[in-house]
């Protein structure tokens, strides 16, 4: 793995023309694995102006996380909720981090239109591992990126109260990429899959217009809680806009990395 983040790091140098580059090597589905990399980070008291939590899968059946989580919820919520609590609690991510006095830190958050998909939540039964197969996977994928988007909701609220912002926190769906998402499906479709993506659906380069636009414009730096699907602003989902499910989640959410944390310290 450590050579993959090497091959990662030199094409980012080669294709930005920039040394000022590393790559650190992470599972997000395994907490302990993203414990470490806060861990590094803060250590090396590196800070942070713009984040972009930008990863994600779709599995075709159900797979357990180290913690026991569905993968595709640890994922694409609770890795994310993680480093998220750790960057602030440790500022790595900080409003003071701005270079200028009128800079923020900015946070952005990669969901999907797949979210509107997600039914109402179910907090008696958030983070529970079910076994599902290959008809159900795509309704388990939308649950989650519906939970990441009330998250993003509900931090965007919480960092900023009042009038003045002190983080602006956006997210988005940059829409069907040709990515190697489907890398899970079936060999004998695999020859198929690939060609139908890179025909139908947008490049890498192209999909990530709305990551640029949030990252950099003024614009974004001056609003906070700003949803796009491409390169169009829109409201996500009413159960994910819901101020009860997302400070519901928040609280659910808080209380599994506090257990998380404590069974963490129960066992060094």
């Amino acid at each position: 793995m450590s050579n993959t983040c090497s091959e990662i790091s030199e094409e980012v140098k080669h294709r930005s023309g920039s040394d000022a580059v590393e790559a650190i090597h992470v599972d997000l589905a395994d907490l302990d694995s993203v414990r470490l990399l806060c861990d590094e980070l803060c250590e090396r008291n590196l800070r942070f102006d713009i984040t972009v939590l930008n990863a994600g899968l779709s599995t075709v059946e159900a797979r357990r996380s180290k913690q026991g989580y569905e993968t595709m919820f640890a994922v694409h919520f609770l890795a994310n909720r993680y480093l998220v609590k750790r960057f602030l609690d440790d500022g790595v991510i900080n409003p003071e981090n701005g270079a200028e006095p009128n800079d923020v830190p900015r946070l952005i958050l990669v969901s999907s239109e797949a979210h509107r998909s997600g039914e109402s939540f179910d907090f008696s039964d958030l983070g529970t591992f079910h076994e599902f197969g290959r008809k159900d996977a795509l309704r388990y994928y939308g649950i989650s990126k519906m939970v990441l988007s009330a998250y993003a909701c509900e931090l965007s609220k919480r960092l900023n109260p009042s009038d003045s912002m002190s983080i602006a926190v956006h997210s988005l769906c940059p829409g069907a990429v040709a990515t190697n998402i489907a890398r899970e499906a079936p060999q004998s479709i695999q020859w198929l899959i690939g060609p139908f993506m890179r025909t139908l659906f947008r490049s890498p380069d192209a999909a990530i217009s709305p990551i640029v636009y949030l990252a950099c414009a003024p614009d974004a730096g001056r609003r906070t809680g700003i949803y796009l699907h491409g390169m169009q602003e829109k409201d996500v989902s009413s159960h994910a806009n819901d101020p009860e499910n997302g400070r519901i989640l928040w609280e659910r959410s808080e209380k599994m990395l506090l257990d998380y944390e404590a069974s963490t310290a129960s066992n060094i």
